[in-house]
């Protein structure tokens, strides 16, 4: 009987094995590939080996390429164990190379402190742009995706640039290597934590009111309930003929009632709470011209020198990051040396 492999199936596969590195070589009923060390370990399997489509009985080396073999799962966890990342690179007619002066009087504050440009300078610089999908449980659930771009170098969040990616021209490839330098990594995830938190509330905002609502509705309706109870209760203890150790044993019950109606309401509240998850679904480097600001600020006779970041594509400044929390900030205090801070942090600087 002839078999006619699910060309799908066998794109996947040798595209997958192709980029993690193996030499793969196609013949009629398959093809042979000579895999890394990194992906023999990752697949469980010799470093050479066949790949039949299903035509062959799996034996020493020779594996069978088919919906639910073992092969073929280990290939899917593996890309789907994986953020897919990719590398934009953006191109401008025309960068700003004047104004900034007005532009960042407009866009922060800087409290007890005066400032002013000396100098200026285009650069080519990074953000990186991560698309999670969130999902907020409760009685009941909620989805849905959340686009976060930071700046590459300061972890700055900036608002609403991944709706503006539209604007100039652009050029994609796939990045197969690690994207990180030093420490960039655990700063960058770091900033998103902090950051989404915020956002994901923004997101589920009528979600939460929902079953806000619903909680009070069912509070309301229990608190109803046991006062009611305790009533009919308390009513039927004036009853002819109650014997005293009947009337105890009802008295002891309604006194436990308050308990009963808290115990109820904290489950409730649980059932309600929301709980919610984050997780990565797809990641791009976007590579830009820009414009590096060096911006100093006074207080009284001290000064310090700020690197600020004209972004062509929000055509604004970058957000400071506070170096107390790591919020992007465009109100910004100092301490007494100078520490670029938040509302909050400046009241006692963790830095200092």
């Amino acid at each position: 009987m002839n078999f006619e492999p699910d060309q799908e199936l066998v794109r996947f596969a040798f595209l997958f094995l192709e980029n993690q590195g193996a030499v793969l070589e196609r013949d009629e009923g398959g093809f042979e590939a000579l895999l890394p060390e990194e992906l023999s370990r990752l697949l469980g399997t010799p470093d050479h080996i066949r790949v039949s489509f299903g035509s062959e009985t799996e034996s020493r080396g020779v594996y069978s390429l088919d919906y639910g073999s073992p092969l073929l799962e280990k290939m899917v966890n593996t890309t789907c164990g994986q953020v897919p990342i990719l590398a934009c690179r953006l191109e401008f007619d025309y960068l700003k190379s004047q104004g900034f002066d007005l532009l960042i009087k407009e866009q922060f504050k800087f409290y007890k402190s005066v400032g002013k440009v000396e100098s200026w300078g285009k650069i080519k610089t990074d953000y990186f742009f991560l698309t999670c999908r969130y999902i907020a449980q409760s009685d009941e659930q909620k989805e849905g995706l959340l686009k976060l771009v930071f700046n590459y170098e300061t972890g700055a969040l900036i608002p609403h640039m991944a709706d503006m990616l539209s604007t100039g021209a652009k050029d994609f490839e796939s990045l197969p290597g690690p994207i990180w330098k030093d420490g960039q990594q655990a700063r960058v995830l770091e900033h998103i934590k902090i950051e989404s938190k915020e956002l994901i509330m923004e997101e589920i905002n009528s979600f939460q009111e929902s079953m806000t609502r619903r909680f009070r509705r069912d509070v309301d309706n229990l608190e109803e309930y046991y006062h009611a109870l305790k009533k009919e209760m308390e009513k039927s203890l004036e009853r002819p003929g109650l014997s005293a150790e009947l009337v105890n044993d009802r008295k002891e019950k309604i006194a436990l009632l308050p308990d009963e109606l808290a115990s109820k309401r904290d489950d409730l509240f649980k059932k309600y709470s929301i709980k919610v998850k984050l997780e990565p679904c797809s990641a791009m480097v976007i590579n830009t011209p820009a414009v590096k600001i060096l911006y100093k600020i006074s207080i009284g006779r001290n000064h310090n020198s700020l690197s600020l970041t004209y972004n062509p594509v929000t055509k604004s400044i970058d957000p400071l990051v506070c170096r107390g929390c790591g919020r992007s900030i465009t109100s910004v205090y100092f301490c007494n040396h100078l520490h670029l801070l938040c509302a909050m942090c400046s009241k006692r600087c963790p830095v200092c």
